[in-house]
């Protein structure tokens, strides 16, 4: 899926020459739907992983499955969502 780039610490578009930069988007979009907050976005308010939330505790024993049905809806074909033993979110 081809779409706007954003950069990922501020958010603003990604210009490239004069002119905004269109590539592929999954990356951006699963990282959009894992950090957002339910109800953020405005169109789909069950959307959003709440990644923030659980910055300084453990996820709950469903989270990954959540995660990913929530990223399948946002448009993003992934296979399997987990958090390594150094709590860092892996997709695939």
């Amino acid at each position: 899926m081809n779409g706007l780039l954003t950069e990922s610490n501020c958010g603003d578009l990604v210009v490239d020459g004069g002119g905004w930069m269109i590539a592929a988007t999954e990356a951006q979009i699963i990282e959009h739907v894992l950090v957002a907050n339910r109800g953020e976005l405005r169109e789909f308010p069950l959307l959003g992983g709440e990644v923030r939330k659980m910055q300084h505790g453990l996820a709950g024993r469903m989270w990954t499955s959540r995660a990913r049905r929530m990223i399948k809806a946002a448009g993003v074909d992934v296979s399997r969502v987990w958090i390594d033993m150094d709590g860092i979110i892996k997709v695939e």
